[in-house]
This record gives structure tokens, C-alpha cells and sequence, in this order.
């Protein structure tokens, strides 16, 4: 514990803090990439294909607007830039743990772990696993110039 004080009062940690600080959003997001989402259609294979290949976690689940309630109650909605129809929903995040989680629950119930059991698991749509682990269900959104 003594250890930890130590550095996070060190000159080095309070210039590093201040540098974050000062900085924007945008200025921090990692190689300024475009958003990688996955549709609430999308198979959990599919999905952990999409997270694997963007070297990413977690993925924002996207749905047409008005058939869904968003994660938290929320609206995160894009509308088309031109003409300003909303195209998409934000429902949530799913993260590779709710992948995992499903993959693992129910296996002593089914008693199964042969590979048609794994294929039928990853076939489902994240739209039917997505809030099963609480994280899934917060979104949060920046304007790209917060501080």
C-alpha cells in the first residue's frame, strides 16, 4: 500500500495525470478508428469474429429504431447525416465475457461439452444474451471535445 502512495504522489504520475487531463476525447481514442458495432442479428460466432479481428472487447449492439429499449432506458441513436432519418438504435454493449458466460452456463444441466453443443451456443444472436452480464446494459457517450 505504501508503494502505491509513493507513486501516485511521484512528480512523473501528477505531470502524466495533468498531460490526460488536459487532453480531449478524441485526442485519446486509439488511432482515432471508426466505431466497430455488430447488428443485434449478428451470431455470437460472428461477433467474437468481429472482436477478435478489431482487436477490440466489447462491440456496441445496433437495432432498427423503435423495436427496442435501450440499454439503461437510453436513446443512443444515429441518425443519416443528410437527411436526418434516424437509421439506428443502440441497445447495448456486448462484451467478450457475456460470450464466455453463455458459453459456460447450463453445461452441467446439459451435461454436454461436445462440439455440436459449442456450435449451437455460438449460433444464437447476441439480441438474446445481450444484458446478462449488467455491464452490457450501460452506455455512455462523449462529445469527442469533453476534456
Amino acid at each position: 500500500m505504501q508503494q502505491t502512495t509513493e507513486q501516485d504522489s511521484s512528480p512523473d504520475y501528477e505531470a502524466e495525470n495533468q498531460r490526460l487531463r488536459d487532453k480531449k476525447v478524441k485526442d485519446i481514442t486509439a488511432d482515432k478508428r471508426r466505431l466497430v458495432e455488430v447488428p443485434y442479428t449478428a451470431s455470437l460466432a460472428h461477433t467474437m469474429n468481429t472482436l477478435v479481428a478489431n482487436k477490440v472487447v466489447a462491440v456496441p449492439v445496433a437495432a432498427p429504431p423503435g423495436h427496442w429499449i435501450g440499454a439503461g432506458g437510453s436513446m443512443i441513436l444515429e441518425s443519416d447525416k443528410q437527411t436526418g432519418a434516424v437509421r439506428k438504435h443502440y441497445i447495448g454493449m456486448l462484451t467478450m465475457l457475456d460470450i464466455l458466460a453463455h458459453i459456460a452456463g447450463d453445461d452441467q444441466v446439459n451435461g454436454g461439452d461436445d462440439g455440436s453443443d459449442l456450435d449451437k451456443k455460438m449460433s444464437v444472436p447476441v439480441s438474446s444474451i445481450i444484458g446478462h452480464c449488467l455491464e452490457g446494459l450501460s452506455l455512455w457517450t462523449l462529445n469527442p471535445n469533453t476534456r
